[in-house]
C-alpha cells in the first residue's frame, strides 16, 4: 500500500470525534490516576492523600459533565476506526528537510552513505496506564522526548552541503579502514555456527546521545493525543512518519488501544502495511500489537536508473507477561510469514535491497530460562542480531534495556551521563536494570523483582545481572551489513523505562 497522507471525510470525522471525546478522556484518566500510586509517590503519602481529597470531586464533576458527549461519539469513533485503513501517514516538508533529502541523495548516489537506525520503547500511553508503569506526565514526556531526539539529529543549517557530505565521506572511509583491519563485524556473517572471536569484532558502547539515524522505530506510542506532540517534534527532521497503526475490532483489541508502533523516516516511504497478531493473552486482548511494515525508497543505481535502491524496516511489539503460555514464539511465526509476504508484494523487478531490518520491543532476552524457546526461534536463522554470540549467550559488552521501575528515578540515573555511568558499572547496573534470569514471564518477577545481595548486603555479581536485553535491531542475512557502530543510548533518562538502542552500518550493495 502506497504511502499517502490522510484525507477524506472519514478521516476528518475521526479527528472531530477524537476532539469531542478529549475532555472525557482527560477527566476519566485523571480521576482514576489519583488512585494508582507510583514508586515515587509512595515517598510522599500525605501529598497523594491531599490530591485525592481535593481533585477527586473536580475530575468526577468534569467526567459527569462530558459523559453525554462520550456516550454519543464513542460508538462513532469505534465505527470509524473499524472501517479505516490500519495506520495513518504523515508527510511534512520544510526547507531544512528538503535540503537534508538532497544531501542524503547525493551521498547515496556517490556510494558512501552510512545509514543509522534507532529503536525505543517510550511508554507514551494514557496517564492511567502510564502510572501503572510508574511514569507520569505523558504530555510533558512526549514533547521532551521529541525535543531530545531532534537535538541529537539537527545539523546547523548554515553548514554547507559539501561540509556535511565530507563528514559522511570521512566517517565511511574510517569504517572501510576498520573493516579491512577486522575491527568491524559484518552482521550478515554473524551465524550461529561460525562466529568471529569477540575481540575481533566491533564492540558496542553506551552513549549519552543518539547517532545520526535515517529511521527511528518507536513502540508504546499509544496515546493518539500525546503522539501529536511527539510527531510535531519529529517532523522537523523526519518528513515521513507512519503512526496510529492498529486493527480495531471487538475480537482484536475491543476498540481500546492501537499497536503503539511508529516509524519516522528521512527517506520516502514507498509502501506501508500493518497486521495484528492473532495470538495474545491477558492485557494483550486490549491492544492491537502487531507488525508495522515499511519499504523505503533510498535512491537508484548508477548503473541503471530503473533499478531502485530500497530498504525494509519492520517495527514490532511482542506480548509482555505471557506467563506460562508460549505466545511470543507464535507471534514470531506470524512475523516471519508477514515479512516474506510484504517483501514479495512490494519488491519490483530490478530492485536492489540494501537492508532489511526488524526493530522493536521483543519482550524476551537471550539468557533467561523463560525465554529459551523464543531465543532459539527460526527468526534468528534468517535475521542477525549483532549483540548475540549464539542462542542463550550475548556478547560480553551488551547491557540490559529494561529498567527497574522502583529505581529508575534515582538521582544517579536522572541524567544521561549518570545513567551511562550506571550501565558501565556491573554492580550499579544490577541495581537499576532487570536481571536476565527470568523463570516465568510475570509482573512480579520482572517489575518488582529484588536486587540479589549476599549476607553482608553487597550486590551479588553474576553474568546475567542487569542484562535483560529485550529491545532489538535485527538485520536480514540476505542483505548483509557492515556494522559501524552499536549503541545503548541514555539520552532519554527518566523519560522512559527502556534503554533505546541504535545501530550504524554501511551496505556492501551500495556502489
Amino acid at each position: 500500500m502506497l504511502f499517502t497522507p490522510e484525507s477524506g471525510l472519514a478521516h476528518h470525522c475521526l479527528l472531530i470525534s477524537r476532539c469531542l471525546l478529549y475532555p472525557s478522556y482527560v477527566s476519566f484518566n485523571c480521576l482514576l490516576s489519583l488512585y494508582i500510586t507510583t514508586f515515587q509517590e509512595e515517598k510522599t503519602p500525605n501529598y497523594v492523600l491531599l490530591k485525592k481529597i481535593f481533585l477527586t470531586p473536580v475530575y468526577a464533576a468534569f467526567f459527569v459533565l462530558f459523559l453525554p458527549i462520550m456516550l454519543v461519539f464513542l460508538p462513532i469513533r469505534c465505527a470509524l476506526l473499524y472501517v479505516r485503513r490500519p495506520f495513518m501517514c504523515s508527510q511534512h516538508h520544510t526547507p531544512y528537510t528538503d535540503w537534508q533529502t538532497q544531501v542524503l541523495k547525493n551521498a547515496i548516489d556517490k556510494g558512501f552513505h552510512k545509514f543509522g537506525v534507532a529503536t525505543a520503547n517510550l511508554c507514551l500511553m494514557p496517564e492511567l496506564a502510564s502510572k501503572m508503569n510508574h511514569l507520569t506526565n505523558v504530555s510533558y514526556r512526549a514533547r521532551k522526548i521529541g525535543e531530545k531526539i531532534i537535538t541529537s539529529q539537527f545539523f546547523d543549517r548554515e553548514w554547507e552541503k559539501e561540509e556535511l557530505e565530507m563528514k559522511m565521506y570521512s566517517s565511511n572511509i574510517e569504517a572501510k579502514s576498520c573493516r579491512e583491519n577486522g575491527l568491524i563485524g559484518c552482521a550478515g556473517d554473524n551465524t550461529e555456527n561460525q562466529q568471529k572471536p569477540v575481540d575481533q569484532c566491533l564492540e558496542g558502547d553506551v552513549s549519552t546521545d543518539f547517532p545520526v539515524v535515517d529511521v527511528f522505530a518507536i513502540q508504546e506510542a499509544w496515546s493518539s493525543y500525546q503522539n501529536k506532540l511527539l510527531i510535531q517534534q519529529l517532523q522537523k527532521i523526519f518528513p515521513y512518519i507512519v503512526h496510529d497503526a492498529g486493527v480495531h475490532a471487538f475480537r482484536n483489541n475491543a476498540f481500546f488501544l492501537n499497536s503503539g508502533l511508529l516509524i519516522a523516516s528521512k527517506h520516502p516511504i514507498s509502501a506501508v502495511d500493518f497486521k495484528a497478531y492473532t495470538c495474545f493473552v491477558k492485557h494483550g486482548k486490549l491492544l492491537s500489537n502487531g507488525l508495522l511494515m515499511t519499504q523505503l525508497l533510498l535512491g537508484s543505481s548508477k548503473a541503471n536508473n530503473r533499478n531502485r535502491y530500497i530498504g525494509y524496516v519492520f517495527n514490532t511489539h511482542l506480548q509482555s507477561y505471557q506467563g506460562k503460555d508460549q505466545i511470543i514464539p507464535k507471534q514470531l511465526d506470524e512475523m516471519l510469514d508477514w515479512i516474506k509476504q510484504f517483501k514479495a508484494e512490494n519488491t519490483k523487478f530490478g530492485d536492489i535491497e540494501l537492508f532489511c531490518l526488524v526493530c522493536g520491543d521483543f519482550n524476551f532476552d537471550n539468557f533467561s530460562p523463560a525465554d529459551r524457546e523464543s531465543s532459539q526461534h527460526p527468526l534468528f536463522t534468517e535475521f542477525s542480531d549483532f549483540c548475540r554470540v549464539q542462542a542463550n549467550l550475548d556478547k560480553s559488552w551488551t547491557v540490559g534495556t529494561e529498567l527497574r521501575p522502583e529505581f529508575m528515578h534515582d538521582n544517579i540515573v536522572s541524567t544521561p551521563e549518570g545513567l551511562k555511568t550506571v550501565l558501565e558499572d556491573q554492580a550499579l547496573r544490577q541495581c537499576h536494570l532487570v536481571d536476565a534470569d527470568i523463570v516465568e514471564h510475570c509482573k512480579e518477577a520482572i517489575v518488582t523483582g529484588t536486587v540479589k545481595k549476599d549476607a553482608q548486603g553487597n550486590v551479588l555479581i553474576f553474568p546475567e545481572g542487569g542484562r535483560r536485553r529485550i529491545d532489538y535491531i535485527l538485520s536480514g542475512r540476505s542483505s548483509p551489513l557492515n556494522v559501524a557502530g552499536y549503541h545503548f543510548v541514555t539520552k532519554l533518562a527518566t523519560l522512559t523505562d527502556h534503554i533505546p538502542v541504535a545501530m550504524e552500518f554501511t551496505c556492501p550493495k551500495l556502489h
